[in-house]
């Protein structure tokens, strides 16, 4: 015990036992593997470096400010070059593989928990999920794959007893050491795309994606190849090169499925079971099928003939044939993918929209125009879901992307979603649906073309960057529910895509926390944007996506029978109002706002090839307006401090009277919006980490600001202690606060090499250390 460090000594007199043993152990095995391999592949001298640098850091547990971090910082200054990217991609594969571990390990117990009660799987919800990589997803496809593999593996050892195949395993591990964990060059649109098909395309999700399910119909979608708006590399081109690579990934996956019925038939052949003539039918079908596999001008007129030679086939088919798992399977493809492909989001800026009525060389008119060519006799539908407008603060926005639809595209049947995203939309948003439903010819329209159904997508992002996550979620759930009773008056079902990202600042967290305050209408058929590492996390094993939409289709179940009410609180919207005031002083003032940013990565994203989109827009000056969400996001959370989520509600609390506080605490238990907001500051102040961002001021000369921000931050504490009556910041789920305590350390040293990387012009560490930050903090921005 004498050689116990003090710092060891704290942990150990006060250990937090919340973590599954199951998992530290696979965490502690895998790890262990790691370190075995640095040793292997860069000596003992290396490996010992990082084991200093690793025993250092986990003496910040318990040593808090920047005293510690100082004395590594200087510690690395030291290193070479070279050592210094070889220790942030050590770190950064550390914390990687601990996600590995914990998603094998969420696997493993969704396939122990028991199915639904039957009560619960009456009716199936169809929850639709639009996918987009950009521009968060900054790992090569190389190192994407190799995680993939290497989750598999644990996932199979998990289930096998804890039986691991550490051959394979270190295999994997060794991959991953001798492969840079970020990009060397910006992605293209297509290169975006294929990370998405390479996912949801694999066998074992794709099979479940489309298998028979009890309480729910899982629909796919993509923004990658149809979301023009403000992305300088998307054309009519683009778009179908985009749905041509889904194409060959579908067109491959019936193909092997037909090879299986076709060997099947042939062994019945064999034994007299079945007619010799059942096979040439099936082999020109597959040959028919791959002439489709490109798609020309006259696609949807060929697909439409080899769906018909595969109706008349079935018809012809045998019973065996017919009832064949596979055959069934190819039916479930058509009826999911009735054009072969994943179908896309277009979306584009309300001003481009009414610019492209004229200008016949518009990209957004090009892709609609070169689309209605392709689709010929097929729906247009089929090929796309939805004509989304960006900036949508007018009726006649929706006129005119009606109108460029209706005269280019020669469609009736793709429905225009306003994307109401700023605050003054939010507020508007009813004011603009009664003035274009007021118009017959275009409530008609809806009735008839649309099936009644009326799409209306909530911009997450851009609202919570202008007013604060406090307030722009308070806006949000106000415009659901003004949205749900001015479309009852009309007689229309509404469809609320939610445009939301994967951190809380971008309408991310819980996702049962963020369904419990929408209204039921926004369950009937949840439509959710999956953004950038999070398709992995969500789409990267069946059970947990299937652990999702269960989620999903259990609320939506209960709320057939119990309808949520919008509990209105004058103590809430003053809280709100202060929060957003505090908020938009910081940053609405811009040249301080711009220096802030300056100590952050911010000048650097265009270097780091983290997306095919530019990170912000074009425009001459620096402004708030000028910078895109994402980006926005990711420098906050980069630098460790995540500011849109809880700046200005602590002072907004501080502010209130002793009777609006007890109002308020009184409120926690009843609103569920209220609630879940408390959770998501609780939540992201567990994940700040001011001392780092000490550091970060100071390689600008403004660490004397840092007193601004511990004040506001202990005021937020304050909001969240003072409300849940918990000392805890994370009284709701003590193991996610262990989660965090034991990763955070190890995130550290990347935002010290990252420090070092901006002072230095080092663009393959600060790459190196961007994405480790990332993989420590689950989330890019």
């Amino acid at each position: 015990m004498d050689n116990i460090s003090q710092s060891e000594k704290a942990e150990t007199a006060n250990p937090v036992e919340t973590l599954p043993p199951e998992l530290r152990h696979i965490v502690g095995r895998f790890t262990a593997t790691l370190g075995e391999t640095i040793r292997e592949a860069e000596g003992d001298a290396f490996y010992e470096r990082v084991e200093f640098y690793r025993q250092q850091l986990k003496k910040i547990r318990t040593e808090k400010g920047t005293k510690l971090l100082n004395s590594i910082l200087n510690q690395l200054k030291l290193e070479s070059r070279d050592d210094r990217l070889k220790l942030a991609h050590a770190f950064a594969l550390q914390l990687e593989i601990v996600n590995v571990c914990e998603s094998a390990y969420r696997s493993w117990r969704q396939q122990m928990k028991p199915p639904l009660p039957p009560d619960l799987a009456e009716q199936k919800v169809n929850l639709t999920f639009v996918l987009t990589a950009h521009p968060t997803e900054a790992r090569p496809s190389v190192i994407v794959q190799t995680i993939g593999s290497l989750q598999k593996l644990m996932t199979a050892g998990i289930q096998d007893h804890f039986s691991f195949d550490d051959v394979r395993i270190t295999n994997q591990i060794r991959l991953l050491w001798m492969h840079p964990i970020s990009k060397n060059k910006s992605p293209a649109v297509e290169d975006e795309a294929e990370y998405i098909y390479s996912l949801i395309f694999a066998p074992e999700l794709f099979d479940y994606i489309l298998s028979n399910k009890d309480n729910f119909v899982i629909r796919l979608r993509s923004w990658v190849g149809g979301d023009k708006d403000g992305h300088p590399g998307v054309n009519k081109d683009v778009m179908k090169n985009c749905l041509e690579r889904s194409r060959q990934r579908i067109v491959k996956i019936i193909g092997d499925k037909l090879d299986a019925i076709a060997e099947d038939l042939a062994k019945l052949i064999a034994v007299g079971k079945a007619s010799k003539s059942s096979l040439p039918a099936l082999r020109q079908l597959q040959k028919d099928l791959k002439k489709v596999a490109r798609i020309t001008s006259t696609d949807g007129a060929k697909l439409k003939a080899w769906i018909k030679s595969w109706n008349e086939s079935q018809k012809k088919a045998t019973t065996f044939a017919i009832n064949h798992p596979e055959s069934i399977f190819i039916e479930r493809i058509l009826s999911s993918f009735p054009a072969l492909v994943l179908p896309l989001e277009f979306r584009e800026d309300a001003t481009l929209i009414e610019n492209a009525l004229v200008e016949r060389t518009s990209p957004i008119r090009q892709m609609i125009l070169e689309l209605s060519k392709i689709a010929g006799p097929m729906d247009i539908t089929c090929y796309a879901r939805g004509f989304v407008i960006s900036n949508c603060e007018a009726s006649q926005d929706l006129t005119n992307a009606f109108e460029l639809l209706r005269s280019i595209g020669r469609c009736d049947s793709l429905p225009v979603v306003p994307l109401f995203e700023s605050k003054d939309a939010l507020v508007g948003a009813t004011r603009i649906l009664n003035d274009w439903l007021g118009q017959k010819k275009y409530l008609q329209h809806v009735k008839t073309h649309w099936e009644s159904k009326f799409e209306i997508m909530l911009g997450y992002s851009d609202s919570a960057k202008q007013s604060g996550v406090l307030s722009s979620r308070h806006l949000i759930r106000q415009a659901m529910y003004d949205i749900d009773s001015t479309l009852e008056g009309f007689a229309l079902r509404p469809v609320f895509f939610h445009g939301s990202g994967g951190s809380v600042a971008r309408g991310g967290g819980s996702l049962k926390e963020q369904i419990s305050w929408w209204p039921n209408s926004a369950l009937a058929a949840p439509k959710l944007t999956i953004q950038g590492e999070m398709i992995q996390r969500i789409f990267g094993s069946k059970e947990i996506l299937r652990s999702q939409c269960s989620h999903l289709s259990a609320e939506a179940t209960k709320r057939k029978d119990v309808k949520i009410k919008r509990r209105d609180s004058s103590e809430l919207d003053k809280l709100v109002l202060l929060t957003e005031q505090a908020y938009r002083r910081f940053v609405t003032d811009e040249s301080t706002l711009n220096q802030y940013l300056q100590a952050t990565p911010y000048s650097y994203l265009e270097m780091l090839k983290i997306g095919s989109r530019p990170s912000r827009r074009a425009q001459a000056e620096f402004s708030l307006g000028s910078l895109r969400a994402i980006p926005w996001v990711l420098c906050w959370t980069q630098s460790r401090l995540l500011l849109p989520t809880w700046w200005g509600v602590g002072s907004a609390w501080s502010s209130l009277a002793e009777k609006e506080r007890q109002d308020l605490k009184a409120l926690l238990s009843r609103s569920f919006f209220f609630s879940s907001f408390v959770k998501a500051v609780g939540f992201t102040l567990s994940k700040v980490e001011l001392d780092i961002w000490e550091l970060y001021l100071d390689r600008v000369g403004m660490s004397d600001k840092i007193s601004l921000f511990r004040n506001e931050y202990n005021k937020a504490v304050n909001f969240v202690k003072d409300l849940s009556g918990h000392e805890s910041m994370l009284w709701y789920r003590p193991w996610l606060e262990e989660s965090i305590r034991m990763r955070s350390p190890h995130v550290h040293i990347l935002n010290l090499l990252q420090i070092l990387a901006m002072n230095d012009g080092d663009e393959a560490l600060l790459k190196e250390t961007l994405v480790g930050i990332a993989c420590g903090m689950v989330t890019t921005g």
